[in-house]
């Protein structure tokens, strides 16, 4: 039955607060099966299920697949397109900010794959999480806002650089891998829409450490401070914490004029001076970002 019919058949429509838009372009979405690539024993843990149109085509091809959608609206749909399945997939109702991923990460028999279709006005938060509760991923693909893939391939120097930037350059590699039309959704967003892939690193420490909370809010204590200097910013960041001819030897160490900034530094550059200032910041707020 066409998603259309199913959308109108089951008085489905749109919760713009949730920036709720529904993919229902069957091409798109073979396309998304085809680079997630799935194998029998794969897990796969989907931020945002939706109507459940890829859920299902997801489950047809692996047994594991936890789906996580926080419109309960969206049940009676999800009933009726999983009752024929042989392995219905888990799905949380809840907020995919605020489930605890640990038990769905464990005893993965092939690899923990990652799939979003983004709500737009929380796509940096979800990608952020995503790097932090489950980092054991294999890979993970996202369904995202033309704007924000430019600030996740930004380059050091650019104005859209910064903490999305850092944090997942240091996680992994990104990949375009299409650029999606409006009209492939109903109802059409005003924004293009990108599907990107996320590949992890196979350093095991970087991926750890973009994982650190207490390192996000660093580079956010940093970045909102980034028309100053290095210096400047992590003296007014961390007054109590932080000497300046300590600082300024340490940069000089690494290779740094005093007066860089940050926008300058690569994530590699930034884990390293983290780690070398051992700032006792682990206890403050860890939810910003910029």
């Amino acid at each position: 039955m066409p998603y259309r019919t199913l959308l109108r058949d089951f008085n489905l429509r749109p919760n713009y607060s949730l920036g709720q838009v529904f993919l229902i372009d069957n091409n798109v979405i073979e396309r998304i099966l085809s680079i997630l690539n799935l194998n029998p024993d794969d897990r796969v843990i989907e931020l945002g299920a939706g109507p459940g149109f890829i859920t299902k085509r997801m489950a047809e091809l692996t047994a594991e697949v936890v789906a996580i959608e926080i419109d309960r609206k969206f049940q009676p749909l999800h009933e009726e397109l999983f009752s024929t399945l042989r392995t219905k997939p888990l799905v949380l109702y809840e907020d995919a900010l605020m489930v605890d991923y640990e038990v769905y990460t464990q005893d993965v028999k092939g690899r923990l794959v990652v799939f979003g279709n983004l709500p737009y006005y929380v796509t940096t938060d979800l990608i952020l999480n995503s790097v932090q509760q489950l980092s054991s991923m294999a890979c993970a693909l996202f369904m995202i806002e033309k704007d924000v893939e430019e600030r996740l391939v930004a380059r050091p120097g650019s104005k859209k650089y910064g903490s999305l930037s850092i944090i997942t350059g240091l996680f992994g590699q990104w990949r375009h891998e299409r650029t999606v039309s409006r009209h492939a959704f109903s109802p059409k967003p005003h924004v293009t829409s990108s599907l990107v892939s996320l590949n992890p690193s196979c350093d095991e420490d970087c991926k750890k450490r973009a994982a650190d909370p207490c390192f996000r809010r660093f580079l956010s204590d940093v970045f909102q401070y980034r028309r100053k200097t290095l210096v400047n910013a992590l003296k007014t960041a961390y007054d109590s914490c932080i000497q300046i001819d300590d600082l300024v030897q340490l940069l000089t160490e690494q290779g740094f004029r005093p007066d860089v900034r940050a926008e300058q530094m690569n994530p590699f550059q930034f884990k390293v001076l983290f780690e070398s200032l051992r700032l006792p910041i682990c206890h403050l707020d860890e939810n910003s970002v910029s």
